[in-house]
């Protein structure tokens, strides 16, 4: 016997869309504001030290490095820090994950340069959990809330609706 497959995220298929969306943003908030309430806290030893340790290092092809580590370490925290709000809201959800989801790759990269592969799949890092998975499992669900909208309870949907969308769809 088999169940039946939804094919489509639509009624009681897309509800957990909702929490998902909801913690993955609030948590992406938490990302952005590094050393403080709000995003690129200057002068704090959590920015400064995500510019000294991840930027510098890794990203050093960035487009007037080292001089604008900064500027880059600001607008990481911006993206992650207002991408998380959006997200959160279901508001401008699909250019909000895009961009989340550039920030993911970003992290993922700089965790493979730093680390490797760590013996993946197979190998057993001492914090169990390898340093590349976390992101990884993020930029996976940015790029799904990018293909497939927020879903309901948004405020996508609620614009979409309001524009004369179907009631089903997800924004």
């Amino acid at each position: 016997l088999s169940a039946p497959t939804s094919r489509s995220w639509q009624g009681i298929h897309a509800a957990p869309l909702v929490p998902l969306r909801i913690a993955t943003g609030v948590l992406m908030i938490h990302h952005g504001s590094e050393g403080g309430l709000g995003p690129a806290n200057f002068g704090t030893p959590q920015f400064d030290g995500f510019n000294d340790f991840v930027l510098k290092p890794y990203f050093s092809f960035l487009p007037g490095m080292p001089d604008s580590v900064a500027l880059w370490g600001a607008l990481h925290d911006y993206a992650e820090f207002g991408g998380g709000i959006l997200l959160a809201l279901g508001f401008l959800t699909r250019p909000a994950s895009f961009t989340l989801f550039g920030t993911m790759c970003a992290a993922v990269y700089f965790h493979l340069a730093s680390t490797g592969l760590q013996g993946a799949p197979l190998g057993h890092v001492e914090n169990y959990s390898y340093n590349f998975e976390e992101p990884a499992l993020y930029a996976l669900i940015f790029l799904m809330f990018f293909f497939n909208g927020a879903g309901p309870l948004s405020v996508d949907s609620v614009i979409y609706n309001s524009l004369g969308g179907e009631e089903s769809e997800g924004a």
